[in-house]
């Protein structure tokens, strides 16, 4: 595939599972404001994302690791404040159902598989990464195929889901980072996923652990 058509190919299966967030959003109880407003955080992110790497802003800075780590961390962070400091969001994301975050999660096959379509990473990578991503979505197929097996097993399920996903971040991140940043350009237009997305899944195991902290504590 070639790299226009790649960067097509990204652009639009991200705009895909934004619109699947944004319904999962809706479905749990965001009134219109908050649905109009988290619509257009996500344009703005997708935009910037996309603009700081056609301008080549990593290389620019003379620390490209450091900063695209940087720009990853930001909307993670400003995910986990937003619903510790806003109420209404913190409803919302309290409704979202466990089987929610599973069929979000199983998204991520998606993405793995963008992986192996780009030239622009090391073959290795693109197995090392490509391969975890599918592994995290299978997992999450799994997991949700069980829990409706046994939906009074919602922790086990939860866990389950969680484990394969971010044990696959926790992996590809720091190899991202350490080793293939070390190399090469981090003004790549694959770095949408990291820079996108990835803050998202990131986001959803963050918001599906308290919801098994809530269970825990009898409260959900």
């Amino acid at each position: 595939m070639t790299e226009t058509m790649f960067s097509l190919s990204l652009i639009i299966v991200e705009i895909i599972f934004s619109l699947i967030v944004l319904k999962a959003f809706s479905n749990a109880g965001a009134k219109k404001c908050m649905f109009l407003a988290i619509s257009i955080i996500f344009l703005i992110w997708l935009i910037a994302d996309y603009t700081l790497i056609s301008n080549g802003f990593f290389a620019a800075t003379g620390m490209p690791q450091i900063a695209f780590t940087v720009v990853v961390v930001i909307p993670i962070v400003m995910g986990f404040f937003a619903i510790q400091l806003y109420q209404p969001l913190r409803q919302v994301v309290s409704n979202m159902s466990t089987e929610t975050f599973l069929r979000l999660q199983l998204m991520r096959s998606a993405f793995g598989i963008l992986f192996f379509f780009t030239a622009a990473l090391p073959a290795w990578f693109q197995y090392v990464g490509g391969l975890g991503d599918v592994a995290a979505g299978v997992g999450a197929f799994f997991a949700l195929q069980y829990f409706r097996k046994n939906p009074n097993k919602e922790c086990k399920a939860i866990i389950l889901g969680n484990a394969v996903g971010i044990l696959d971040f926790i992996v590809v991140i720091n190899l991202g980072v350490l080793v293939v940043l070390s190399d090469h350009s981090a003004d790549i237009i694959f770095n949408l996923i990291p820079m996108y997305v990835v803050p998202m899944f990131i986001l959803l195991h963050v918001y599906s652990l308290m919801r098994l902290a809530k269970i825990k504590r009898g409260l959900a």
